[in-house]
């Protein structure tokens, strides 16, 4: 038994029951596969790396758009551990773009000196408890965050929450649905890989009618994320 650190939101939740399992070092994080025809690798300065389609997203960011154009790149060094991934047309802001939502977005939190997660590739379970108690802390922190803005957004979802098995790693994984006024209903999944000092988050966006089509690449681009 360790105690171990939870980062929601800005706070970091010290959850002292959760257990590793076994006692041995964590296996190797495996090695980024093979990049894909078509798409591209973002190398994460001391984070990791991810790839992405280039005819299905685009990175939101004038520094990249200026360096060259995405078809001329197949790996792209990136110095800031926060990005973000849109439909593309959206830098361009073609019409067609506003005709879809898509976000896959990167955060990353540091800890202060001495606070401590688990290695990303560091089993643990929780118990049901203790996911019912995170279960509802994140569903009022999305609440109370959504009722803030006084746009109209709301949650239309109960919050799910599991423990992921994803390249070797063991992220926390919570999902909901949130509608904006009557704008369709947006489907959001967040990945919260713990490491060492840092806590990245990994989410994923896109209305919920267009599940079909962005589940399956959103899937290979999850896959494709490893830290080092």
């Amino acid at each position: 038994m360790k105690v171990r650190y939870l980062l929601t939101a800005l706070v970091l939740v010290p959850l002292i029951t959760i257990a590793v399992i076994g006692c041995s070092t964590p296996a190797a994080i495996p090695e980024p596969p093979d990049i894909a025809d078509g798409w591209i690798r973002i190398n994460i300065k001391d984070v990791g790396s991810i790839d992405y389609p280039t005819d299905f997203l685009e990175l939101q960011s004038a520094e990249y758009k200026e360096m060259a154009p995405e078809e001329l790149v197949r790996v792209f060094n990136l110095y800031e551990a926060d990005f973000t991934l849109q439909q593309v047309g959206l830098n361009e802001l073609q019409p067609s773009a506003f005709d879809e939502y898509r976000r896959v977005m990167l955060q990353t939190f540091y800890l202060n000196l001495g606070e401590e997660v688990f290695r990303a590739n560091e089993k643990y379970t929780m118990s049901q408890k203790e996911q019912d108690i995170l279960r509802k802390e994140f569903e009022d922190e999305l609440s109370q965050g959504f009722k803030a803005t006084n746009t109209g957004l709301k949650l239309v979802e109960s919050v799910s929450l599991e423990v992921a098995e994803v390249n070797g790693m063991f992220p926390l994984v919570y999902t909901y649905k949130r509608q904006l006024s009557d704008n369709p209903v947006v489907l959001v999944s967040t990945y919260i890989f713990q490491n060492y000092d840092k806590v990245h988050y990994l989410t994923f966006s896109h209305r919920a009618v267009d599940e079909a089509e962005c589940s399956r690449i959103y899937d290979e681009i999850l896959h494709s994320f490893v830290l080092y």
